[in-house]
């Protein structure tokens, strides 16, 4: 009978102040969806740029180019071409019966066969396409000897090398292979020869660790831009080969930053960038930072001491990509920073959107208060 009592007393209040409760329930649904808006997590676009030793990632899109007129190589090592074919015009002392072919047929006889190409006068790497869901893994430029590597891990469809030798002869090196229709040698095959063609491809089907000798007079960029990636990882593994469980990752970055709803994280030195799904979607640019007389110097105090280091060097990646979370910090279980994103956050900065949450929760304590103050005191 006691609560029945209540309840006419409560719904007599609420007849006799129908215009404030129904401010006040409006006012409560606002501020609820405003707390939720703030606090869900929703998808966002995102951006950064970042200097690293190395990094992987996927295609998503066919005939992707990702390298393009890269001038004056001097050297281009390929390791893991199972099988390929060679035409021209050869010359070999060490095998004068080469002089008669036009064509050659090469297989390997090692898991880590290379072919070794070293120009004798211009020679340029035109293009390489990347087919979808090609990996390329591991792509890092070596500053100390001007060297780019990367391993290409085709999928289904073939990967396109294509050069361009200028008419000029070409020293081909054959180690851990073997020439179609000629007796087998145990020994390097050093043998020179012209192209027939002005240009020279070779068919990627199985994955390969690609080596290039750049040249220090390249001025223009070799990368393409605008790559539709997925699966980025700027980390390597650290495999002891004795126990799995002594296996590590390895965080690639040097420095970097990356914005999103608004706000920023700078990383620094060994520090992983977690993000989650789809995570980063494209390649907006990557750019190989080297030395050289222009570079800009670090000037550190230490005490009384002054020190000066160069600036670092590797490869300079910009992406952009769609995600509701971004987390940093040196170990990837336990990040230290992270932006999530909300619908609010799209329009308002994460000072704002504290300050509309903590509005909305002393606003609800207010109302809250009064309700129960003059029900308290209604006859």
């Amino acid at each position: 009978m006691k609560s029945k009592h209540n309840f006419k007393s409560f719904w007599r209040f609420i007849r006799k102040n129908l215009k404030f409760c129904t401010v006040f329930i409006v006012t409560l649904a606002l501020v609820f969806l405003s707390i939720f808006w703030g606090i869900i997590p929703v998808k966002q676009n995102f951006e950064g740029n970042l200097l690293v030793k190395s990094f992987s990632f996927t295609c998503q899109e066919n005939e992707s180019l990702l390298l393009k007129d890269v001038y004056n190589l001097s050297q281009i090592d390929l390791s893991g071409l199972k099988k390929f074919t060679l035409a021209g015009t050869f010359s070999s002392l060490a095998d004068p019966e080469l002089n008669k072919r036009e064509r050659l047929e090469i297989e390997s006889i090692w898991e880590n066969s290379t072919l070794t190409i070293t120009p004798t006068a211009d020679f340029i790497l035109q293009e390489l396409r990347l087919q979808k869901e090609t990996r390329v893994k591991n792509l890092k430029y070596a500053p100390f000897d001007n060297r780019l590597a990367f391993s290409l891990q085709p999928n289904s469809q073939p990967v396109n090398l294509s050069f361009n030798p200028s008419g000029n002869p070409i020293k081909i090196t054959l180690s851990g292979y073997k020439i179609a229709n000629l007796p087998q040698k145990k020994e390097d095959i050093p043998l020179e020869f012209n192209l027939s063609t002005t240009e020279f491809k070779l068919e990627i089907q199985q994955a390969i660790d690609v080596n290039l000798q750049l040249s220090q007079d390249q001025e223009q960029p070799i990368f393409w831009r605008n790559i539709k990636v997925s699966n980025v990882r700027f980390e390597r593994p650290i495999i002891t080969g004795n126990n799995v469980r002594d296996d590590l990752v390895e965080s690639t970055i040097i420095s970097g930053n990356i914005r999103m709803a608004q706000q920023d994280i700078k990383l620094e030195e060994n520090q992983f960038l977690i993000v989650e799904k789809p995570g980063v979607e494209i390649l907006n640019q990557i750019k190989i930072i080297r030395e050289d007389s222009n570079q800009n110097l670090k000037l550190k105090t230490t005490g009384e001491n002054l020190q000066i280091s160069e600036a670092s060097q590797g490869l300079e990646v910009s992406v952009s990509g769609n995600t509701n979370s971004i987390q940093v910090g040196l170990n990837p279980r336990l990040p230290i920073a992270q932006i999530q994103g909300s619908f609010l956050s799209r329009y308002l900065g994460s000072e704002a959107i504290v300050a509309i949450i903590s509005f909305s929760a002393g606003l609800i304590v207010s109302l809250l208060s009064w309700l129960f103050d003059n029900f308290a005191a209604s006859p």
